[in-house]
């Protein structure tokens, strides 16, 4: 029997069904996961995944001619109860604002053109006990051989982040996460010259919680995340290098932590689709610096 044509609700349901948790219904926010703009019954053409929904990469994925972007973050600059606590009386952007602010509105007539279909998938991703996002980190980095699980943890369980690297200097560990990964912004807390082998390595957002809990381990030289709240996370790492309990910190940007998972979404998404190209289009480091 011939399958259905391949629409975005046809391609919301597989995801659905594969995902492999118990779907997250409907939140309040707006910013659930599932089809945030176009219609379900617009047919697919093919698929990008991404990180963020630019209009650079949506104007790649018009060009490629695939017109639906599964994502992480959506298009419209605002996240809603989806925040960490001290954001989350934040609103979800209002039509006014997507209405009358002529960078959104730019934004949306482009996506109406163009007849895409923007999903959204964060939370029932993030959901299942292999954290996609951590493995594409790490397949990034080539770093699979110098994993440490816990034995009673799935290899890339969320709450499994530990390596064992061979020694080297802070220094060079940064200058290595920057070339491997093609960044610029990278930045570090500690003595450069501080020789450096047990790792946490994570991605996002970086809370003083999730670092209270890394830091657990015994022996951890140095915690490498996406970004942290420089009024908090940051004078922690600075009070913790200072006082010799941990030699760094290593920022290597939030995008740059997140969007090696958009690899690894197109990669799982291929395992059940097979109708159309999927495509994982980097959003791309946003940021340069001074030399």
């Amino acid at each position: 029997m011939a399958l259905p044509m391949l629409t975005g609700q046809v391609l919301l349901d597989r995801i659905q069904k594969n995902v492999g948790v118990p779907w997250q219904s409907q939140r309040s926010d707006g910013f659930s996961d599932g089809i945030l703009h176009g219609s379900a019954d617009t047919a697919v053409t093919g698929i990008v995944t991404t990180f963020t929904p630019t209009l650079e990469v949506l104007r790649g994925a018009v060009a490629s001619r695939k017109n639906t972007i599964i994502c992480r973050e959506a298009p419209f600059y605002s996240r809603g109860e989806r925040a960490p606590l001290f954001w989350r009386n934040s609103p979800a952007p209002p039509k006014e604002m997507t209405d009358n602010d002529p960078v959104c509105r730019a934004k949306q007539d482009f996506i109406t053109q163009n007849n895409l279909v923007i999903i959204r998938l964060v939370e029932n991703w993030d959901a299942r006990r292999s954290d996609g996002q951590l493995r594409g980190l790490v397949r990034a980095l080539s770093w699979e051989k110098f994993h440490v699980p816990a034995k009673s943890l799935d290899e890339y369980d969320p709450r499994n982040v530990y390596f064992q690297l061979r020694k080297n200097s802070l220094g060079r560990l940064a200058q290595d996460l920057q070339t491997k990964l093609k960044i610029h912004g990278v930045r570090v807390i500690g003595d450069a010259v501080s020789s450096v082998s047990n790792v946490a390595l994570t991605h996002g957002l970086l809370l003083v919680a999730d670092s209270e809990r890394m830091l657990r381990e015994q022996g951890l030289d140095v915690v490498i995340a996406g970004d942290a709240v420089e009024w908090e996370a940051v004078p922690y790492f600075a009070d913790l290098v200072t006082a010799g309990k941990v030699k760094g910190l290593i920022l290597i940007g939030q995008q740059a932590s997140e969007e090696p998972g958009g690899g690894e979404m197109a990669a799982w998404l291929k395992s059940f689709i097979s109708e159309v190209p999927i495509e994982w289009v980097p959003a791309g480091e946003p940021f340069w610096v001074l030399s």
